[in-house]
């Protein structure tokens, strides 16, 4: 059944490539597959570039570069997907030396973009912030996803991508975990009125708690403190979307804050004790 399933996929999508790539005002403006899903497909697959619709390939390639161009403005389909093997044309990669391929990618981001990058990597996954884009680099499988905000975050990567996220948008919180591997973004700021905060951040931590098991906002002395638990509602996963929107959400509230007052230092990891410590009755 798998294999029989497989087969009327990929004739589907051959059958509509075929229909698609005849009528090239189509293919560039709205292609048969929504946001090139199934060019996204055959890229994921590790086609070869003969194998890929030409036509519909090329007007992917000239989106990354507007992309790029831009600034890494987020004017594109969603989670366009590209083969390693395109950036090499441009990027000089070193057998063996995985750090100086690093460092490599990082720099041809700066010289398309004309803008400061923000990078880690994990294993065989880089990650790089760009403007408002993000750029995520499988080595193993030689493959760059653009803004893949639906992928799922690994455990292991939850912090330093927290940390990259933060820092891509100068925002100043802790990053704490208790004893149950939960993690916890905990960011104060000048005390809200009580009209300010009903009218601008209760929708916000609102739109959080769709997201996230545990949101809480408490005032404490001359200062309101946040703290979000990293821990999903029920039936969901943490994915690259969550994390990105949540970064934005506390953002934007730090923006919103009062200017009086000393910003919040940026603070180490802390302990299971820490985090209780935070948690008072909610607001």
């Amino acid at each position: 059944m798998g294999r029989f399933m497989l087969s009327e996929v990929l004739t589907k999508m051959a059958s509509t490539c075929k229909q698609c790539q005849r009528d090239r005002m189509r293919c560039t403006l709205r292609p048969l597959c929504p946001d090139r899903v199934f060019l996204n497909i055959l890229i994921t697959l590790g086609a070869k570039t003969s194998d890929l619709p030409s036509f519909c390939y090329q007007v992917h390639l000239r989106t990354l570069q507007s992309y790029l161009k831009s600034g890494a403005n987020r004017d594109h389909p969603l989670e366009p997907r590209y083969p390693l093997q395109y950036f090499l044309r441009y990027i000089q990669f070193k057998k063996d030396d995985p750090d100086a391929n690093f460092q490599a990618f990082k720099e041809y981001l700066e010289k398309s973009t004309k803008q400061s990058v923000y990078g880690y990597a994990l294993n065989n996954t880089w990650y790089f912030g760009v403007g408002h884009g993000i750029f995520v680099v499988d080595v193993r499988r030689r493959l760059v996803s653009l803004d893949p905000d639906g992928d799922i975050v690994k455990r292991e990567a939850l912090e330093p991508l927290l940390t990259f996220l933060t820092e891509m948008l100068h925002l100043r919180v802790e990053i704490l975990k208790d004893m149950a591997d939960t993690w916890y973004i905990r960011m104060e700021s000048p005390k809200f009125s009580e009209t300010k905060f009903t009218e601008e951040i209760q929708p916000k931590l609102k739109e959080l708690e769709e997201q996230w098991s545990f949101v809480r906002a408490n005032d404490i002395n001359l200062k309101t403190r946040f703290l979000v638990s990293l821990d999903p509602a029920p039936d969901l996963v943490i994915r690259l979307q969550g994390l990105r929107r949540t970064v934005e959400i506390l953002a934007e509230i730090s923006k919103a804050a009062p200017k009086t007052g000393k910003p919040a230092k940026q603070a180490e990891k802390s302990t299971a004790k820490a985090v209780e410590s935070a948690a008072n009755p909610p607001r």
